[in-house]
């Protein structure tokens, strides 16, 4: 695994997800509502972590026998980057409230938010195996 390689994707891809949610906020969101406006930048966010896992793991894990391992350990990192961002930046930066950042990860309330923080573990592997794996 290369850690340097994996924060400079998951930077990327947070650069993405935030014009993402700007766009969602400011664009869609009159058209087409709330809810449609988070299952868009839900699943569009999911989109971005497999094309970008697919290309970290074809970076990273190509000669390694251990395909699994690069593709887990960049997993976990993009994870805990993502929390560490979502919450701590989220609210002491953006100075969203605690109940705000919370409220879209409550799958029970059909907020599908945490699906993401799924796939950022998921994807890596799932390319690793499908594409790398011999």
């Amino acid at each position: 695994m290369n850690p340097k390689l994996a924060f400079l994707f998951w930077f990327i891809m947070v650069m993405i997800a935030i014009a993402n949610g700007l766009f969602g906020q400011f664009v869609l969101e009159n058209a087409i509502g709330d809810y449609a406006t988070h299952l868009y930048k839900t699943f569009f966010i999911i989109a971005v972590i497999f094309v970008f896992s697919y290309f970290y793991v074809r970076l990273t894990s190509a000669d390694s026998p251990l395909w699994y391992f690069p593709a887990l350990a960049a997993g976990v990192q993009w994870l805990l980057s993502s929390l560490v961002f979502e919450f701590l930046v989220g609210h002491y930066v953006f100075r969203l409230p605690w109940e705000k950042l919370v409220a879209d990860n409550r799958i029970w309330e059909g907020r599908i938010w945490s699906l993401v923080f799924v796939t950022e573990v998921l994807a890596p592997l799932v390319n690793a195996y499908l594409f790398v794996k011999r």
